[in-house]
């Protein structure tokens, strides 16, 4: 009888309650919808409508009613006895509570409280107001659909012809399947476990405990260092989907967002405003829309949604815990979703790497079922922070390497998983791994990843051997086309011991080259390596050389095919490399060796007549990148953000008479390269560099300034390819030095929105270089002049004209300027190699 009364008294109630719903607020006049309305169940849980005014609730607890806020309109309450799947709702415009607002402040109040909030972004950023911290983080990503918004029938698909009826192609069942294998699993899961250190005065450091990705025995360390969203939301850019943004409590936010306070609810510390803010001008790409939630007292930040919304939606949200011990919010949650969008606005995201733009439809097709995967699926990234400790004792070692792969973060056990997880891993998830392990093994999917790894560095990997891609096909005027092969030995060869060789062919001069050596592993995590080769090849006389700097891999370098003036070198010679700190590389070098010019040269001082000769010479080389971050993985040492200014550094000594050496000198060599690249702006790069030497030198090791120009007849016979930082109108060997100084200024203006596929870019750019030899009469059979006064050049760059090619052109000017302009004319070919990954 009890359970009976007790049926006759839920029933009802259960008929009239719900677990989800969805909508949309609107302006009951303007028809406008209502970004960041306030929807509250009458069980207390609370969601803000979008920015196109749409909310959806799915709750464990059933609820009855729903009310609906928003400053400046009157409050609505709805029962939710004629429940419909998806509520219109319209709010009424309050001119009480929006005069209310104006008589009570000048200006618009929200504006006081976000300048309060940048006030006071130093005693509440984190990393600003802490000595230490230090948490555990779970995240998971996932790429999935929920099932209930698939519609599971089977499609038909229809060809229309204007004019003609419809006619039936085929059946389409793709939905159908989707339906049947969403249920079952995601289309993608991985799952990190972290640990987070901060120590005051250095970079905030993450130790990856444990790593598990569908597919892969071991992760794709590079994705996994995307930075999603910033853990802090005080910075003055904040990154949303791997892209920089002006963040909206920015020390100049004023001038660039409008600002509008929504609501107030309480807090752990008190009461939160709520303000909207959206960016004030957008232009080619979107800009940030969201809310933030201000705690009154302290003026902190203790929640924050930001969102984009074009072709794709991008949707943030971080969450803080207030701390009163230390009076502190810290972060406690945040999660990113992308999925597919209604807007047709393009959106550029992970720092303009990827890009969506509209594609035009084809009209001709059509499908009876209005969605289809792509509408569904979506991308989400959860994080949740624990045990957190502040100002406790923490080292952190060598923070630059911001990121530290553990070697058994891919090896931990299902144990280890269940004691920091902090959000359940379902059915549908071990399903995903399952199934994604077993395609990935049958695909053969973590070789592909090696390979495209690999080729990336410029290397064709096989089995124990990657094979050096630089090595196969150069280019010049002295070898003609040199063909080559070479390589290392790889880490299924060795950890710890490599061997690295090539060996070179030259068409014109019917010459081999080669090289072959070795080094061997003395410390992991400073990147030690201890080593030795004897090489026989060609160098460019009086190039500015770099024993230690970044190196990029190009096949062919357009300079090289009118250099004749090389010089040949038969060395042994001795390395160690070691990171001082991840972002300081140090390389020293010894070596020992015969060096032959094979032009017409001489060396002619009061006590040495050389033709060929020998050096004995000690270099020590430092590439310094202050604000460069890296990734300490099981794979090696990655870089995660390339960041500029950058420095190179190289001492070298010549030593008479050690091991029969021919010259006693010292040379210092430095260049310094910059970028600045304002958010959406044109790039400016300057490229700084020079060299001093003391002592008699000879040409092998003096500075020519790095020129790119050839005076061949007819004119037309000196257009050629453009070199990336060389003088375009310095003709081959027309100056050497032994001081000199150069300045590189390049202007890169965005590239033109022509079309889709043709979007040219225009660069300015300007040179000048200056130099000094003292004894210029000890170099014979080399026609030159010295550099005593500024070589000037300026240009226009015009790149990406047609797959990949470009047009470029420079005039010199100033008190080196040739009688006949058309020789100081240089016109200029470009080429931008892009490998297709």
């Amino acid at each position: 009888m009890k359970k009976a009364l007790f049926l006759l008294f839920v029933i009802p109630f259960l008929a009239l309650s719900q677990n989800q719903i969805q909508g949309i607020v609107t302006d009951s006049k303007t028809k406008k919808a209502l970004p960041f309305a306030s929807v509250t169940t009458n069980t207390g849980f609370g969601v803000l409508t979008d920015t196109d005014g749409k909310f959806y609730i799915q709750t464990k607890d059933p609820f009855t009613t729903i009310k609906i806020s928003y400053i400046g309109y009157t409050t609505l309450e709805i029962p939710l006895n004629n429940y419909s799947k998806f509520l219109k709702i319209k709010l009424n415009s309050s001119v009480e509570n929006l005069n209310e607002i104006l008589i009570k402040a000048k200006e618009n109040p929200a504006l006081g409280i976000i300048r309060n909030t940048i006030k006071n972004k130093p005693i509440n950023n984190i990393e600003k107001a802490l000595n230490t911290y230090q948490f555990n983080s779970y995240n998971k990503i996932l790429v999935t659909a929920n099932p209930d918004s698939i519609n599971g029938k089977i499609d038909s698909v229809f060809f229309v012809k204007k004019g003609e009826e419809k006619k039936f192609l085929h059946v389409d069942s793709s939905n159908y399947k989707f339906k049947k294998d969403i249920i079952k699993q995601h289309l993608f899961i991985s799952e990190k476990i972290s640990e987070y250190k901060f120590q005051k005065g250095k970079k905030q450091k993450e130790v990856v405990l444990a790593s598990r990705m569908a597919g892969l025995k071991q992760p794709i360390y590079e994705l996994l260092a995307i930075t999603f969203q910033d853990l802090s939301f005080y910075k003055e850019f904040y990154t949303l989907a791997g892209t920089k943004y002006t963040n909206p409590i920015a020390n100049n936010a004023l001038k660039k967002y409008n600002y509008k306070i929504l609501d107030t609810i309480n807090n752990a510390n008190g009461k939160s405003i709520i303000i909207h803010f959206k960016q004030k001008e957008v232009k080619q790409t979107l800009g940030l829309e969201g809310v933030l939630y201000i705690d009154t007292k302290q003026f902190a930040i203790t929640k924050a949604i930001v969102e984009l919304k074009g072709l794709v939606n991008v949707k943030a949200t971080q969450n803080y815990k207030y701390l009163k011990q230390f009076n502190i919010w810290f972060p406690s949650n945040m999660d990113i979703v992308l999925k597919k969008g209604e807007n047709k606005e393009n959106i550029a995201l992970f720092g303009g790497a990827v890009k969506f733009s509209e594609s035009k439809k084809n009209d001709s097709i059509i499908n009876t079922n209005t969605k289809n995967e792509s509408d569904v699926t979506y991308f989400i990234s959860k994080t949740s922070n624990s045990n957190i400790h502040i100002n406790t004792p923490v080292s952190v070692k060598k923070s630059a390497t911001t990121i530290q792969f553990n070697d058994d973060a891919h090896k931990k056990s299902a144990e280890f998983w269940n004691l920091y997880r902090t959000d359940t891993l379902t059915q549908r998830g071990e399903n995903t791994y399952s199934y994604l392990d077993s395609i990935a093994k049958t695909e053969g999917v973590e070789k592909k990843i090696n390979f495209a790894r690999n080729i990336l560095k410029g290397y064709f990997p096989t089995k124990y051997i990657n094979l050096n891609l630089g090595k196969i096909l150069n280019l010049n005027n002295y070898e003609g086309v040199r063909l080559g092969f070479g390589g290392e030995t790889n880490s299924n060869f060795s950890n710890v011991f490599k061997i690295e060789s090539y060996i070179a062919y030259g068409t014109k001069d019917k010459d081999f080259k080669y090289s072959i050596g070795a080094s061997t592993r003395l410390n992991k995590n400073n990147n030690t390596w201890i080593g030795g080769s004897f090489t026989n090849d060609l160098k460019e006389a009086a190039a500015l050389d770099f024993i230690k700097e970044n190196n990029s891999f190009s096949p062919i370098n357009p300079r090289n095919l009118n250099i004749d003036k090389f010089y040949n070198y038969k060395i042994v010679k001795a390395f160690i490399t070691h990171d001082i700190q991840p972002n300081l590389e140090a390389k020293f070098q010894v070596s020992t060796g015969n060096y032959l010019p094979v032009f017409e040269y001489q060396f002619n001082s009061l006590n040495k007549n050389l033709i060929d000769y020998k050096l004995t010479l000690a270099t020590l080389g430092f590439q310094y990148n202050p604000k460069n971050e890296y990734m300490n993985s099981p794979v090696g040492k990655l870089k995660i953000k390339n960041v500029f200014p950058q420095f190179t550094f190289q001492l070298t000594k010549s030593f008479e008479n050690l091991l029969q050496s021919d010259f006693n000198f010292t040379q210092i060599s430095l260049r310094v390269l910059h970028k600045i690249h304002p958010i959406k702006k044109a790039t400016t790069t300057i490229l700084a560099e020079g060299g001093i030497v003391f002592g008699d030198t000879p040409i092998s090791h003096l500075f020519n300034a790095t020129p790119n120009y050839t005076f061949k007849n007819p004119w037309i016979k000196r257009i050629t390819f453009a070199g990336k930082n060389s003088f375009e109108t310095m003709s081959y060997n027309e100056f050497i030095s032994d001081k000199f100084a150069a300045l590189h200024i390049k202007h890169q203006l965005t590239p033109f929105n022509i079309s889709k596929k043709f979007k040219p870019q225009l660069t300015l750019v300007s040179r000048v270089a200056i130099g000094k030899i003292d004894n210029p009469e000890y170099h014979s059979g080399l026609i030159f002049k010295g550099l005593n006064k500024a070589y000037l050049e300026s240009g226009l760059e015009f790149n990406g004209l047609f797959k990949g090619f470009g047009l470029s052109s420079f005039y010199r000017y100033g008190v080196y300027k040739n009688v006949e302009w058309s020789d100081n004319l240089a016109i200029k070919l470009t080429y931008k190699f892009r490998l297709g990954f």
